[in-house]
């Protein structure tokens, strides 16, 4: 992270910085202008300063509440969206395991071979895969 993130995370809470942190890896997104939307998108109990009033030059008090506001929407649908997708990473893992030991089996691969050669071909590609 470039000095100037730094310098905008030491404006708010520490749980409020690894919020902020947490949301920066899930989009794979670094710049400061992107830290900044997310400093001035932070409530104002997780600010150090709340007296200061957030300003942004070309940005109104009303169009910085509306940004809070949907950035607090954006950050609860995001986590949603990480639990659902870790629990079907979890479910997929487990599913290419058992397709792996059954590959291993040969009786299920002459089977497979013998009766449904295509669906042996996707099942073997799906067991050697770089990613899920």
């Amino acid at each position: 992270m470039c000095a100037k993130v730094l310098r905008l995370l030491k404006r708010v809470t520490g749980v409020r910085q690894i919020e902020i942190a947490e949301l920066m890896v899930s989009v794979n997104n670094f710049t400061a202008p992107y830290a900044e939307g997310l400093v001035l998108a932070s409530p104002k109990d997780q600010v150090l300063n709340p007296e200061e009033t957030k300003t942004k030059k070309g940005m109104s008090a009303e169009e910085i509440a509306r940004m809070e506001e949907g950035m607090g929407a954006l950050e609860r649908d995001l986590k949603t969206v990480e639990r659902a997708c870790g629990e079907n990473v979890l479910n997929l893992t487990v599913c290419l395991a058992y397709v792996i030991r059954l590959l291993e089996n040969p009786k299920v691969v002459r089977f497979l071979n013998g009766n449904y050669p295509e669906i042996l071909r996707a099942l073997e590609t799906m067991a050697t895969a770089e990613t899920l």
